[in-house]
């Protein structure tokens, strides 16, 4: 499972750009703008739709108006965002986590998936060390909901995480700075399909 992150730092037409081509290759699509005021998150969902990106690849993150509101795959919250208050109306309930002890309370949540990073050094959080695949490993056996390892991902590292028992990854400047993001994201697809044949 491919989970492609916006940014926060590239203009709405980049981002609309880059969105719209590689929509088709990933299964989730995270709006993760933290500067973009409300309006502007629901005129990037009203673009979306005008280029037929599917509602359901759409997650917004920690806009409950929105998800409320809007026809989207659901919501993603950070690590210190209480889940349980949001009804299922939203859809797909995610959320960040960095230990396992807050990994299990997500669960206790009714969280229907986690992200768990970073897997591995990464320029988005330089003064952070990385936590490694053993520890995302353990994450994995401590819950029994998706986890999807984030943080320094490249295409030759899906294998590692997979193995450790990660659902999938989640990217973000490796797709959306890319050269070529289309190639990018059909990179990591085929590494996860190809990971997937192993099984």
């Amino acid at each position: 499972m491919l989970h492609v992150i916006s940014t926060g730092t590239q203009s709405f037409q980049t981002w609309l750009n880059i969105t719209t081509k590689i929509a088709p290759y990933v299964d989730y699509l995270h709006i993760r703008e933290k500067n973009w005021s409300d309006e502007k998150i629901m005129e990037a969902l009203e673009q979306l739709k005008e280029h037929h990106v599917p509602a359901d690849k759409i997650i917004v993150n920690n806009r409950y108006t929105i998800t409320k509101s809007h026809r989207v795959a659901g919501i993603h919250v950070p690590e210190a965002k209480d889940l349980s208050s949001i009804p299922a109306s939203h859809g797909l309930k995610g959320s960040s986590v960095h230990s396992i002890e807050t990994a299990r309370k997500k669960a206790q949540e009714d969280a229907d998936y986690l992200f768990f990073g970073h897997i591995f050094e990464t320029s988005s959080k330089p003064y952070s060390p990385a936590r490694g695949t053993e520890y995302l490993k353990q994450i994995v056996e401590a819950v029994s909901i998706p986890v999807i390892a984030i943080g320094g991902i490249t295409s030759e590292r899906v294998r590692d995480c997979l193995m450790q028992g990660a659902e999938g990854v989640a990217v973000m400047s490796g797709i959306y700075e890319a050269s070529d993001p289309v190639a990018a994201v059909q990179s990591f697809q085929l590494a996860l399909k190809e990971e997937a044949g192993h099984e």
